[in-house]
């Protein structure tokens, strides 16, 4: 299940808020568990979307995950733009890409490590590392295609600042709209 509650609907492309605010659901749920198959279809697109995000043959697999992900009765993710560090759509084309990535990439950890369900801290860093990492391969893809916002993460990714600016990021967030 998609929670949007948290999520900053002014920095959102209207064609994303339209997926992920407005879709109907694609399947009648019957039971309280999403398949294993479907999990595992899940997973396995999130991994092709981080490492080829702008592929335009994985558009189709996109909106499967994003309709599965609000369909899915036993997984859910809170998205808060905050822990992006305030990439924009005014400020990065690719903006669209990365916050599908970052929503995705919280629901595969869930389902990696059914563990951590209720874990936040855990979801939303493994949210942005996920989301960091489509980045990467969209600079690879188009080196002069860059965001000032995503780049001062990758710094304090790579100064092991990450975790901290994540869950302080999110509690701003939680406090924001008095979750």
């Amino acid at each position: 299940m998609l929670q949007t509650g948290w999520m900053r609907i002014a920095t959102l492309p209207t064609a994303l808020l339209t997926l992920l605010a407005c879709a109907t659901p694609a399947f009648a749920q019957t039971s309280a568990h999403s398949s294993p198959e479907d999990r595992q279809r899940f997973v396995s697109i999130e991994q092709s979307l981080e490492h080829d995000p702008l592929n335009p043959s994985l558009r189709d697999d996109r909106k499967w995950a994003i309709q599965w992900l609000i369909d899915a009765p036993d997984v859910s993710v809170n998205v808060c733009l905050d822990p992006l560090g305030g990439v924009s759509g005014k400020n990065y084309a690719h903006t669209p890409e990365i916050v599908v990535q970052y929503t995705v990439a919280m629901a595969a950890f869930i389902i990696q490590n059914p563990g951590k369900s209720n874990d936040p801290d855990a979801q939303q860093l493994a949210g942005v590392e996920g989301a960091l990492s489509a980045y990467r391969s969209i600079r690879t893809a188009q080196p002069d295609d860059t965001s000032p916002a995503l780049e001062k993460l990758l710094g304090m990714q790579s100064r092991g600042e990450l975790p901290d600016f994540v869950r302080k990021a999110f509690l701003r967030c939680i406090a924001k709209d008095g979750k």
